[in-house]
């Protein structure tokens, strides 16, 4: 890698990090500061102030670069950068900016891996100086041990992101910034800019940019770069019921490893680092990259190829998009400016796959003819057979991938091809703690969850991965051995955030007059999307009979026992609006099956129930049929914490006709109608017959009357309705039907 991009990297950060050990007031710290190693490499790597620049002679000093991609992340002109008092504090909540209500939200003092057990911001949480000074010691002497190698580059981010992602960037107006993503973006738009003067043949940095700089701010000096793969669901899904169990997460997690290896060929292809790397999930990215020929030409590479990749070894079941809108700094700092740069990408993506294969590729599918002869039981592929085994190599390797996907945390990318294929040339394996250890390899080593670990150099991925299976066979979750009772059915969960694509490209445009939307707020908010679905989704699942399928950048898949696949959804309903200070919401549809039904039927059917949560109006949840629609607010209170309870309560203790009187009085509610009022009648009778015999007649007198108030309600009877079935489902015995 070119030497002044390694340079620029480890400058740029060391810069944003001598800020954070320069805030130290404690004086033991201060003279270990002073006086460490780590002080030293700052002034060996040719770090100089910023401020200082201006006193400077040597015009390709790389602190101008520095200098102004911190005046693009501050919206502020370039001589007035670095004279502000840096004051580095509690981070403040992304989404206080959000949207078009200002809110004050900020979280505590803490390090990722303390944030889970506290991940929500609150309105006066305090800054704590100790847990600043704990932060700050670890900086010092883990900056003494760095030597600045190209293989460190992603320890040093991987260090930053681990003690820095809940402290602000110090800057006035940008508290909802983190150190973290201001440093990273510090990074990747600095060497963004020296890599496209450099194919300029340019080098005078300090007259381009502080005497010449209106000119420059013109140049189309970055482009935007987005992907996105098509065909993920149907991948994961399309698997019949006979072995699905054995490699359906495993399905899910390989196409995350597919799109994460994408992103990082075209990282190290083009000279940069995952600093430039402002989103990833759900198969979808965004890249800021330099606006060179030959970025554009790693693009179209990166493109192609992983076409070819696609279509040898999985037909046109996978296809992946790229769009790019190149773009000026003026363009960067503009008002409307992020949100039309966005705009431009998708544009491009959504061009792309409307002509996916070119007439030659057409041409030579066709050519291929129907392909016949003996079918994989697991995905009905005829490519690859392994013989005696009845599957295709792809679904073998799943499966032997997949017994401990959960517990395994490491990855190795090799340019062997015994693993799991990512692309023609390069295969993902597991490896050990123990093997990395005593491995000498320069292979990419990528981590799964892996909030704690102070060594690690390699590439940190979250994945929501919690499953409290020991073997994924999804019929237990039906037959309910836990449990005396319960319908004995499978639930499936599916949801999404609503209106996320506006949300990404304009949710910071509605106050301040467009100025809080800037690419920081943009790479901010997605980390917090991808944290929320992707790392701290396994923790509102622990110790639920429940397993996460797929869970992207805000699509969420889940298979478990039917009720606590209902608990779940509230509860990640109710965290999720806590999360984004009810800002967002969520769409989801929940579906019910016996335990022998196919995967891809179960996927097929819940997609339909969410999309009908979807078109009634978002924010909403649609269960077990499409007639059962609710808005979210009204399902978990008036249904879910009200009538349900009011029912168990009531039933408890009539328990040697509640079911006959239960299926009586769904019977009357569906022959309710408003043109013909006699169910009216019916079910007032029916009550008064029943009180006669009824074991508690204060309780059925409350009930009776609840139940005839509720009656005459279209809405509420409606939610009677839903409320008696989950009733039915919970109290069901073996046999019953």
């Amino acid at each position: 890698m070119n030497d002044k991009v390694n340079q620029l990297f480890f400058s740029a950060l060391l810069h944003r990090i001598d800020l954070v050990l320069g805030q130290i007031d404690d004086a033991e710290l201060k003279v270990i500061y002073q006086t460490s190693n780590g002080r030293e490499v700052l002034e060996q790597q040719q770090y100089q102030k910023l401020s200082d620049l201006k006193k400077d002679t040597d015009r390709d000093n790389l602190g101008y670069l520095i200098l102004f991609a911190e005046s693009l992340i501050n919206r502020e002109n370039l001589q007035e950068v670095g004279r502000q008092q840096t004051n580095i504090s509690n981070l403040a909540d992304i989404f206080n900016k959000f949207g078009n209500s200002r809110t004050n939200r900020s979280f505590e003092t803490q390090t990722m891996d303390e944030s889970r057990r506290n991940i929500f911001g609150e309105e006066h949480a305090s800054f704590d100086q100790d847990k600043f000074k704990k932060i700050q010691l670890r900086l010092l002497n883990d900056i003494k041990q760095i030597s600045f190698e190209e293989s460190e580059k992603q320890y040093l981010l991987n260090l930053l992101e681990k003690t820095t992602s809940y402290l602000s960037c110090g800057i006035k107006g940008q508290e909802d910034i983190s150190f973290y993503d201001y440093a990273r973006l510090t990074v990747g738009i600095s060497t963004a800019i020296y890599l496209f003067l450099q194919s300029q043949e340019e080098v005078d940095y300090r007259t381009l940019l502080t005497d010449q700089q209106e000119s420059f701010y013109q140049e189309k000096v970055f482009q935007l770069v987005s992907f996105d793969i098509s065909g993920i669901q149907n991948f994961i899904y399309k698997i019949t019921s006979q072995g699905a169990h054995k490699q359906l997460r495993s399905r899910s997690f390989y196409l995350d490893m597919i799109s994460e290896w994408m992103v990082d060929k075209l990282l190290r292809d083009s000279n940069l680092t995952r600093a430039n790397l402002l989103y990833a999930g759900g198969g979808h990215a965004y890249l800021l990259l330099p606006n060179t020929k030959k970025s554009t030409r790693i693009i179209e590479q990166i493109e192609q190829s992983f076409n070819q990749f696609f279509l040898s070894n999985f037909s046109i079941d996978l296809y992946v998009a790229f769009g790019s809108a190149e773009f000026s700094p003026n363009e960067m700092l503009s008002i409307d400016g992020i949100q039309n740069i966005y705009r431009k990408v998708n544009h491009g993506i959504s061009n792309k796959k409307l002509t996916r294969y070119s007439a030659q590729v057409i041409e030579k599918l066709n050519q291929g003819g129907k392909k016949v002869g003996r079918e994989c039981i697991v995905c009905h592929s005829v490519d690859n057979l392994v013989a005696g085994e009845n599957k295709c190599q792809l679904c073998v390797s799943l499966e032997n991938f997949s017994r401990d996907i959960q517990k395994d945390v490491f990855f190795e990318v090799t340019n062997s091809m015994e693993g799991l294929p990512l692309d023609a040339n390069h295969s993902m394996q597991k490896i050990s703690r123990e093997e990395i250890k005593n491995s000498e390899s320069r292979n990419i080593i990528y981590a799964k969850n892996l909030f704690q670990d102070h060594e690690f150099s390699g590439i940190k991925i979250w994945n929501g991965d919690y499953t409290d299976l020991e073997n994924n066979l999804f019929s237990n979750y039906a037959q309910r051995s836990w449990a005396h009772k319960g319908i004995k059915r499978i639930a499936a969960l599916r949801c999404d955030v609503d209106d996320l694509g506006y949300a990404f490209m304009a949710g910071f445009s509605e106050q301040g007059q467009g100025e809080n939307n800037t690419f920081s707020r943009t790479a901010t908010f997605s980390r917090s999307m991808s944290m929320f679905f992707k790392a701290y989704i396994n923790e509102f699942l622990q110790e639920n009979h429940l397993t996460v399928i797929y869970a992207g950048g805000d699509d969420v898949f889940v298979l478990g026992a039917w009720d606590e696949v209902i608990d779940f959804t509230v509860l990640l309903r109710q965290n999720f609006r806590k999360w984004t200070n009810e800002k967002l919401t969520l769409s989801a549809g929940i579906g019910l099956f016996a335990d022998k039904t196919p995967i891809n039927i179960m996927a097929r059917v819940t997609g339909e129930l969410e999309d009908k949560a979807k078109d009634a109006g978002k924010n909403r949840i649609c269960l077990f049929d499409q007639h059962e629609v609710f808005e979210f607010d009204e399902f978990i209170d008036e249904i879910y914490q009200e009538k349900l309870p009011i029912i168990r309560d009531f039933f408890k203790n009539e328990n040697d006709k509640g079911n006959s009187f239960i299926y009586k009085l769904l019977e009357l509610i569906r022959q309710r109608d408003n043109t013909n009022r006699i169910a009216f009648a019916r079910i007032a009778y029916y009550l008064s017959r029943l009180e006669e015999v009824a074991r508690n007649k204060q309780a059925f007198i409350s009930f009776k009357q609840k139940m005839k108030n509720w009656f005459d309600s279209d809405r509420e009877i409606k939610q009677v309705e839903l409320a008696l079935i989950l009733y039915v489902y919970e109290t069901r015995k073996e046999g019953q039907h």
